[in-house]
């Protein structure tokens, strides 16, 4: 049983702008984006994270983590008001995040904004205050932002998916009997390759798993996964990195369930595990950097079967030695020896993606 693992490394291979980076220069480059991108707390933040770190920056899904763990972190401060009842306050340093203040009173929907003199006249700050009362209203209001971050990536991947012609090469994996484990939100091998993911062999019954959620044209509704990796809620107490329960809409493990994208992936891991059925299960990586967000979704399903085979396949000999490390993260050195083959993508024999020569 062949099944094909997807990450984004696939279609950046086809020639696809679908990196994190390509989102956010385009939005930054185009006028319908600029409204957005100085209101919505998340894009602004990756904008200023961008232009510190450089334009080759895309682990927004670890900058997302680290920014709930500085702000769970944040005491709450007495302030006395003369007009007011005493109110409290988050203070956030303006060079970490890029909103510089939560009050908690009375929620606001909207961002308040200070008036600011200039010689041209009175201008807005874009230092926005957002006033919340509780840690429950500040990880729904940055939830909140981070869904419309979510859709507004959704419908520049539809766009960039639709108007883009994208390499074409002889997929090596036959066109039958194929099981997919998509982590994309995109359907580029089924679109380009017309392969066979629904099918049913040695009784088991397969469809096309897009674990993260796939691309849709509703205005009103994305069921996009994007979010962190899994993190504690309860350590010991010499352990710093405990995170209130409040935050954990920003795992993806929730998500996965909120939106209903990981019921087929637990079809397909009931049927690997099912006892009466002696097959190898043959993995194909392609694409996916194996890093944190996702170790124990794929550790679950790498270690399913016993007769199993794992096969990596890599672009570059950096990315080789990055995979190297991560799969032994997820499944250990011993599993590693024994499963795991390393290959060239492109190798002529043995790649996946074998480049078409030009007549």
């Amino acid at each position: 049983m062949n099944i094909l693992i997807l990450g984004n490394g696939f279609d950046i291979a086809h020639g696809l702008k679908t990196k994190y980076t390509d989102f956010l220069n385009y939005c930054k480059n185009e006028d319908k984006y600029k409204p957005f991108c100085t209101t919505n707390i998340w894009m602004k933040h990756f904008l200023t994270r961008q232009s510190e770190l450089g334009d080759t920056w895309i682990d927004l899904e670890t900058e997302i983590y680290e920014v709930i763990k500085f702000i769970q972190t944040l005491p709450l401060i007495a302030q006395k008001n003369s007009k007011k009842v005493d109110e409290y306050i988050f203070r956030v340093p303006k060079n970490f995040f890029d909103f510089s203040l939560f009050k908690i009173k009375n929620f606001l929907s909207k961002p308040e904004y200070n008036d600011v003199y200039s010689k041209e006249g009175t201008t807005k700050d874009y230092n926005v205050y957002y006033h919340v009362e509780n840690y429950v209203d500040l990880a729904n209001l940055l939830h909140d932002h981070l869904r419309l971050f979510t859709k507004a990536l959704e419908i520049y991947l539809n766009e960039e998916t639709l108007s883009t012609d994208a390499k074409k090469y002889k997929f090596n994996l036959g066109t039958d009997c194929i099981s997919l484990l998509n982590f994309n939100y995109t359907s580029t091998c089924e679109k380009l390759y017309k392969t066979n993911f629904n099918y049913r062999d040695c009784g088991i019954k397969t469809q096309s798993i897009y674990i993260h959620g796939k691309l849709g044209n509703d205005p009103n509704f994305c069921n996009l996964v994007f979010g962190t990796h899994s993190f504690f809620n309860y350590l010991p107490n010499d352990l710093n990195e405990e995170i209130p329960v409040e935050f954990n809409v920003f795992k993806k493990h929730n998500q996965r369930h909120r939106y209903q994208t990981i019921r087929s992936y637990q079809a397909l891991l009931n049927e690997l595990k099912y006892p009466k059925k002696i097959y190898t299960a043959t993995f194909h990586v392609v694409g996916h950097s194996l890093d944190k967000a996702d170790h124990n979704i794929l550790k679950h399903i790498f270690l399913a079967k016993e007769k199993t085979i794992i096969n990596i396949y890599y672009h570059d000999e950096e990315a080789q030695e990055r995979l190297i490390n991560n799969i032994t993260k997820i499944i250990g050195e011993e599993e590693v020896l024994a499963k795991v083959r390393m290959i060239y993508q492109h190798d002529p024999c043995h790649g996946i993606l074998i480049p078409i020569e030009d007549k």
